[in-house]
């Protein structure tokens, strides 16, 4: 049989010639036709490349106006706060402040001031109370000084049930101008200027009289004006030694010794 005859030749790919001729196809193609597109006054690839810079550009100048606005508003802002802080520190400077101040003593003198306000509207209130108390104390005093007025008016009753029955009371009426003397029964025996007791033989021979009496007492009736004229006929009484004792008189009314009269039946 006869064989077949084996190849000599080495065999050999023509694909990467292939791949290279039709990149080199396809770039001819697009140079033609961008050639003849700008032969037909369409766009070249230079314009092309400028309207792409041109809108690079406006996107640019579009953000900065943007960035612009948001700046000049933010000057706008600072300038507003700045005509705020500066009508604020003519305010401070009007009220005596520097306007250099803290904000914590601000807060501090706003708080002392909201403090005086409130002392001063319950000074307010306490002046009131002042007023609707003098207004009362001021009647209460009148008051008091009418009865005062009518008790000193109103007849002086002398009650002898303080006296023991054997005891002998004699009466002396102390007042700021005189001493007067009075019997058992209320009867006047007689009556001596204050100025003149230390030097009056009467007054003092009436008191060695009562001294001479077993059971006998000097009683000194003061009114409320004659407390001095007692204080000195009373040091005459014991440097007599003359039993004595004291009656304070709540005014200046008539005595009344009936009660006196009744016990000494």
């Amino acid at each position: 049989m006869a064989r077949r005859r084996r190849r000599d030749e080495t065999a050999v790919s023509l694909f990467p010639f292939l791949s290279v001729l039709a990149c080199v196809i396809g770039t001819l193609t697009l140079l033609l036709s961008a050639m003849a597109v700008g032969h037909m006054g369409g766009a070249s690839v230079e314009q092309i490349w400028l309207a792409e810079r041109l809108q690079t550009a406006k996107m640019s100048l579009a953000g900065g106006k943007a960035r612009l606005l948001e700046i000049e508003a933010q000057l706008e802002k600072r300038a507003e706060q700045a005509q705020r802080q500066d009508e604020l520190g003519r305010r401070l400077e009007g009220l005596g402040l520097d306007r250099e101040i803290s904000l914590e003593e601000l807060e501090r003198l706003v708080s002392l001031q909201e403090e005086a306000a409130d002392l001063k509207e319950q000074q307010g209130l306490l002046e009131g109370q002042v007023i609707r108390l003098a207004a009362t104390a001021k009647s209460k005093a009148a008051e008091i000084e009418k009865k005062e007025a009518l008790q000193a008016g109103a007849p002086i009753i002398i009650d002898p049930s303080g006296m023991s029955r054997d005891q002998i009371p004699y009466l002396v009426l102390c007042t700021a101008e005189y001493v007067e003397l009075f019997h058992r029964y209320g009867d006047t025996a007689g009556r001596y200027p204050s100025d003149q007791l230390e030097f009056d033989r009467d007054f003092k021979r009436f008191l060695r009289r009562v001294r001479n009496i077993s059971d006998a007492i000097v009683i000194f009736m003061i009114r409320p004006d004659g407390v001095e004229t007692h204080t000195q006929a009373s040091r005459i009484a014991d440097q007599l030694n003359v039993r004595n004792a004291k009656l304070p008189l709540p005014g200046t009314g008539e005595i009344d010794f009936s009660m006196l009269r009744e016990k000494s039946r």
